[in-house]
């Protein structure tokens, strides 16, 4: 059987006003910025490239200042590109994502872009890897994304932890939520910042209008599923921590001293 081809980009949509914690993008967890933790990640993967799609020049500047003190080899920095990605349209990471496709890859053949959010530090290039392979094994899915088994109940109950309702055939979301689903369950899945799309899903999603269940939980993977679109769950131990809150900073400043990263 011939196996999928696993050509895939990164692109990271980086926003520096955040409207919960503005600039957390650019705030150091140790000798790095948020985000280059994230830029480091998506060179180690397996990506042929990695794009960063800023509305920031001062991102942009953090991380070249982070790629020239970084001892990373040439070949990963090599890979890494910076951009600025602006206009009216872009109200979310995948809008800036999807622009970014559109200007930079009209003739590249490109078959998986991976977004993965700027304020994922702790993501791993395994994950990505991972992502990215299950969308490109799985042709009946548009998307795909990671999840982490919890049982903690601060996760649980933290409406920025997105709960999701996964399917037992095929592995395919059901339902995304800042509240606990399933009812009852002794194990959670925890949502994190990762998104493979094939470019075509990639272009449609961004071009459908958000539906109520999205504006109702703020949340717009479900636009996806509310549209027939199909999410393949890569479900893993590996948890992370993206950061929401300043709080959420702190923490991972302990994290990432503690264990070297």
């Amino acid at each position: 059987m011939k196996r999928a081809k696993k050509n895939f980009i990164c692109v990271i949509p980086a926003r520096e006003k955040s409207k919960r914690f503005p600039s957390k993008l650019i705030k150091y967890l140790d000798r790095f910025p948020v985000i280059f933790y994230v830029v480091l990640a998506c060179a180690k993967s397996k990506a042929k490239n990695v794009f960063v799609a800023t509305d920031s020049p001062k991102i942009k500047k953090e991380i070249e200042k982070s790629l020239q003190k970084s001892k990373i080899p040439k070949k990963l920095k090599d890979k890494i590109k910076i951009k600025i990605v602006k206009g009216r349209k872009i109200k979310s990471g995948t809008d800036r994502v999807a622009e970014l496709v559109k200007r930079e890859l009209k003739s590249k053949s490109t078959e998986i872009i991976v977004n993965v959010q700027g304020d994922e530090p702790l993501i791993t290039p395994e994950i990505i890897n991972k992502v990215a392979h299950a969308l490109a094994e799985d042709k009946n899915a548009d998307i795909a994304t990671y999840g982490f088994i919890s049982q903690e109940k601060n996760e649980i109950e933290n409406p920025n932890r997105v709960k999701i309702a996964v399917s037992e055939k095929g592995n395919y979301a059901l339902y995304f939520s800042r509240s606990p689903i399933p009812y009852g369950a002794k194990k959670f899945i925890i949502h994190t910042g990762i998104y493979a799309f094939r470019e075509k899903s990639l272009i449609r999603f961004a071009n459908l209008k958000p539906t109520e269940n999205e504006k109702t939980e703020k949340l717009e993977q479900l636009r996806a599923l509310d549209n027939g679109m199909k999410i393949k769950m890569v479900i893993g131990k590996k948890k992370l921590l993206p950061i929401d809150t300043p709080q959420d900073l702190q923490k991972l400043k302990k994290i990432i001293r503690k264990n070297k990263i």
